[in-house]
């Protein structure tokens, strides 16, 4: 079979692609020795201040000196920390986001519990801005990290004694795939109904099994990024703006091969070993453990080999357009071997600063301020405690050859000193020159609360400090300690935090495709995200204000009594307040007394009201009711008048019918035996009997005629 042969079209095209590689390898080349250059240098004032976090710093001028460290700069920051971490964690809601009209409101109140479920529960929120806001402080800034991670992990199961049932369970998942198994086999003893012979049958009745589950996460990653892994360009105003940003770090070849790559191009870069990251973070990486090793043991294992990995962010014509496209390119090694390159519309590393200086991406922080402090008290404890030591040890001057240099050297007390005469031994008095030094220390302490705002009286050091000083100025005491961290908080709120949430929302609306179910108040919920507004407002909840907590929990007891006082005297259908104001007024005080999940005392969530009964008749309706009730009673009383009227005419005409008949038999019963006459009783009855029903008849009339009149019976 014929070779192919590429054609000079494909020659061309080939050796066009690999000039844009080898251009783009030499700009990444260009932009990250500068990113390189300019980080060092920031690295270096950030292992400083690492140090002097850790009380390594200010090292001792002399063996013979004291070693005393002033940590001024720890102290600090853990007294700041705990304020922050609560400002931010103390509702169960960091961030919210805001409808865009009545119509956007569920939406928006899901996105509220689910983003804040992503960035708390399903990861680690507490421990990695922790992390961050710790790095910021002591760091000058701090790098959180936000990815889709599709990675596929891998775990190992054994199973003994499972029967055929749960065997089949096993099998039937995708997810699953078996390394080894055994089974164990029961002998069965049967009739063949057609031969009736025995028949022996072996069928599965244990399984011993070893699995390896393989899933894929498909879900949003949240990392704090140690500060020396990401470089920025020395011209950057922002991060967010910068020509160029890389995150490089450290990964195993499985690592990567989990992440999609080939593991043979990759083990070809394998085997970094001289160092974590970089030689120019080495000394903020050892300043944060000292007992680090610089140096990576070169392993065995292909696959427990570390690989150099660098995510590059910047501007490139990727295209050729003439226009600068932002590029995400990812290389290993050293030699920044290109393994993947494709655009990219958001950022995904946020940063966290506490004092953000303007036009430039990286600012101060307290540590920066404290760091002279630091060192000055260091040295001046370190002198004072010196010059006690010399005050009780003083020097002294002997005669040579006329005193036991060994007892002169002990300074054990009541240790005698041997001389061969009086006055061999003289001691150089030197006066305790640390009185000077506390006036000097008391100014370094001001200067620092100038700095950071972090006092005595604040920290609630000083139990003396705000006794003799009225209700307004202890009030101005602590809102000036407070200021400082709120405006901290409010950089890393507005700079921050509001970045990380909505770079989260995007990534759960890009690539999330199947709907998901999270808890919220004891409550599964489900949610699509791919309905949702990715350009939605956001309001960060922090807690800051002139008031502290205290305070707080005075006003809303006293809100919460107001509350209850008018829904008790204006009922819960009251114009002033519902129910769920109420609730939420409860809620609040429960999360400000440190309880994060107030769903374990209230509901937070009232549901809707029944209907309402209706309500009883007015006045004027129960008056005109008893009217008619009284005009019913009266046409009622009518009736059985005029009933009874028709009932006595009835009765009046045939008791004075009966009369007359009676009368009428008599007198024909006389004329009989007077004269003989024979009178037809028959017909006079029927007579009379004709008249009596028309009597009858006639009462009936006049007494509907009555009932018409009254305008009862229709």
């Amino acid at each position: 079979m014929a070779k192919y042969k590429k054609s000079a079209k494909d020659k061309k095209e080939e050796a066009a692609e690999q000039t844009k590689i080898l251009n783009l390898e030499s700009v990444l080349r260009s932009e990250m020795d500068d990113a390189k250059d300019f980080i060092s240098q920031v690295g270096e004032e950030r292992a400083e201040s690492t140090e002097y976090y850790l009380g390594n710093e200010p090292e001792e001028t002399s063996t013979l000196q004291s070693r005393f460290v002033s940590t001024d700069v720890r102290d600090t920051i853990l007294f700041m920390l705990p304020s922050i971490m609560r400002t931010f964690f103390g509702t169960k809601k960091i961030v919210e986001f805001v409808p865009n009209g009545a119509e956007d409101i569920p939406v928006a109140e899901q996105q509220t519990n689910y983003i804040n479920y992503v960035v708390q529960e399903k990861n680690p929120g507490f421990k990695i801005l922790y992390d961050v806001f710790k790095d910021a402080l002591v760091r000058k800034a701090g790098y959180v990290k936000a990815f889709w991670d599709d990675s596929i992990s891998s775990s190992t199961h054994e199973y003994t004694n499972i029967d055929p049932a749960q065997y089949q369970a096993l099998i039937m998942d995708e997810n699953v795939e078996i390394v080894s198994e055994s089974v164990e086999m029961s002998t069965m003893t049967m009739i063949d109904p057609m031969t009736n012979e025995e028949i022996t049958q072996e069928s599965p009745a244990s399984y011993d099994l070893t699995i390896r589950r393989i899933k894929q996460k498909n879900q949003v990653c949240i990392e704090a990024i140690p500060p020396e892994e990401v470089l920025i360009a020395r011209h950057a105003r922002s991060l967010e703006e910068s020509s160029y940003v890389a995150h490089r770090m450290v990964k195993t070849v499985s690592d990567l091969v989990a992440m999609g790559y080939d593991r043979e191009e990759i083990s070809q870069h394998a085997g970094y070993g001289s160092s974590a990251v970089d030689v120019e973070a080495f000394e903020e990486q050892i300043a944060r453990n000292p007992f680090d090793d610089i140096v990576y043991p070169d392993r065995a294992d292909t696959g427990s080999k570390d690989v150099l990995y660098i995510e590059h962010y910047l501007f490139y014509d990727l295209d050729e357009d003439g226009i600068d496209e932002r590029v995400r390119v990812c290389t290993v090694g050293e030699g920044l071997h290109i393994m993947d390159m494709q655009p990219f519309d958001e950022l995904p590393i946020i940063s966290f600063c506490p004092d953000p200086e303007p036009h430039t991406a990286i600012g101060s922080c307290p540590a920066d301020y404290l760091k002279p402090i630091q060192a000055a008290k260091s040295q001046i404890m370190r002198d004072t405690l010196d010059s006690l030591g010399h005050a009780i040890f003083p020097r002294m001057g002997i005669v040579e050859g006329q005193v036991n240099i060994d007892d002169v050297l002990n300074t054990d007390i009541g240790q005698p000193i041997r001389m061969r005469s009086p006055g061999m031994v003289q001691p150089f008095t030197i006066p305790f020159a640390g009185k000077e030094a506390f006036p000097i220390l008391s100014y370094l302490d001001e200067s620092k609360e100038n700095r950071t705002g972090v006092s005595k009286a604040s920290a609630g050091l000083n139990a003396e400090a705000l006794q003799s000083s009225t209700s307004a100025a202890v009030t101005a005491t602590m809102s000036g300690a407070q200021g400082r961290i709120e405006l901290i908080c409010r950089h890393f709120a507005e700079g921050g935090m509001k970045d990380l949430f909505k770079l989260v929302n995007n990534l759960i609306i890009k690539h999330q495709d199947a709907e998901d179910v999270f808890r919220l108040d004891n409550e599964f919920i489900p949610v699509d995200p791919r309905y949702w507004d990715a350009d939605k407002d956001m309001v960060v909840n922090v807690g800051l204000s002139k008031t502290n907590d205290d305070e707080k929990m005075s006003m809303l007891s006293q809100l919460a009594g107001k509350q209850e006082q008018i829904l008790q005297t204006l009922g819960p259908n009251n114009p002033l307040v519902t129910l769920q104001q109420y609730a939420n007024t409860l809620t609040r005080t429960i999360e400000m007394a440190g309880f994060k999940d107030a769903s374990n005392f209230v509901t937070p969530q009232v549901p809707p009201m029944p209907p309402q009964q209706p309500q009883g008749p007015s006045a004027e309706e129960m008056l005109a009711q008893a009217e008619m009730q009284k005009a019913q009673v009266s046409a009622q009383k009518s009736i059985i008048d005029a009933e009874t009227d028709r009932m006595k005419i009835i009765m009046d005409d045939d008791r004075t019918r009966d009369i007359e008949e009676a009368q009428i038999r008599l007198k024909s019963a006389e004329l009989q035996a007077k004269y003989g006459t024979q009178v037809n009783i028959a017909e006079i009855n029927a007579i009379m009997e004709r008249d009596r029903e028309m009597i009858r008849e006639a009462a009936k009339i006049n007494a509907q005629g009555l009932f018409k009149n009254d305008g009862i019976v229709e």
